[in-house]
C-alpha cells in the first residue's frame, strides 16, 4: 500500500510558508520577496516583482502574474510595406531588429484575452520601475516554455494583422532572461476583471 505524506511549502530563504494552488510552478514569498521556480522537485531562485496600480475602479485589487521576457529579435527576412516591426524597435527603415520586452499572461485566460492583454502590454511597455510588495500571488497556469511560444505567437500575430501584405517574414528571437511580474487587477466580481495598470477589462 503507498503512503502519501504531505509536507507543507516553505521558503528556502526566510522559512515562511508558502501558498500554492494546484499546478503552481511558480511560487511568491509574500514574507521576505522571494521567488522559486518548481524544477524536479527543486525550488530554483526566479525573480518576480510587481507593477503599481495606476488606474482606480472599483474592486478589490489583486495581482495576476505575467512573464516577463527580455528578448532580441533579430529579423533575416521580411517584405512587406508597412511599419509595424519599426515601430516596435523604435527604429529606422533600415533596421534589421533589436529588443523587445514581451509581457506574457502566465494565469489560465481566453486565447483571445491572452493575446489582447499581451499585446497591449508589449507595445507600451508600462512598467518601468517595478517594486517588491507583500502581495499575493498564485494562479500560474503557463511555464517558461509555454511562455516562450506565447511570445513567438505574439510576434507573429502582430505581424499578420498588419494592413500591409506580408510576402515574407523570417526571424530569430533570443530570450535574453525571464523574469515574473504581477500586474494588479480589480476584481469587478462573475468573472470580470479590469487591470490597474492600462485599465483593460477582462
Amino acid at each position: 500500500m503507498s503512503e502519501f505524506i504531505l509536507e507543507a511549502v516553505r521558503c528556502k530563504n526566510c522559512g515562511s510558508g508558502l501558498t500554492v494552488e494546484v499546478n503552481d510552478n511558480i511560487v511568491y514569498c509574500s514574507s521576505c520577496g522571494s521567488g522559486f521556480e518548481q524544477i524536479d522537485g527543486e525550488m530554483k531562485d526566479i525573480e518576480i516583482n510587481f507593477a503599481a496600480a495606476a488606474v482606480r475602479s472599483e474592486g478589490e485589487l489583486i495581482y495576476k502574474p505575467f512573464w516577463l521576457l527580455n528578448t532580441t529579435i533579430n529579423i533575416t527576412e521580411r517584405e512587406a510595406s508597412g511599419n509595424f516591426i519599426k515601430n516596435l524597435f523604435g527604429g529606422s527603415n533600415d533596421f534589421t531588429g533589436g529588443d523587445i520586452l514581451f509581457y506574457i499572461p502566465a494565469f489560465y485566460c481566453k486565447i483571445e484575452t491572452m493575446k489582447n492583454l499581451s499585446t497591449k502590454f508589449t507595445l507600451k511597455n508600462p512598467v518601468a520601475s517595478p517594486q517588491k510588495y507583500n502581495s499575493r500571488l498564485t494562479g500560474f497556469a503557463y511555464g517558461k516554455e509555454d511562455a516562450a511560444k506565447l511570445a513567438e505567437f505574439i510576434l507573429i500575430s502582430l505581424e499578420a494583422e498588419k494592413s500591409d501584405v506580408i510576402k515574407r517574414f523570417k526571424y530569430e528571437i533570443k530570450i535574453n532572461s525571464y523574469s515574473i511580474l504581477g500586474i494588479p487587477f480589480y476584481d469587478k466580481k462573475n468573472g470580470r476583471f479590469k487591470d490597474a495598470v492600462l485599465g483593460t477589462d477582462i
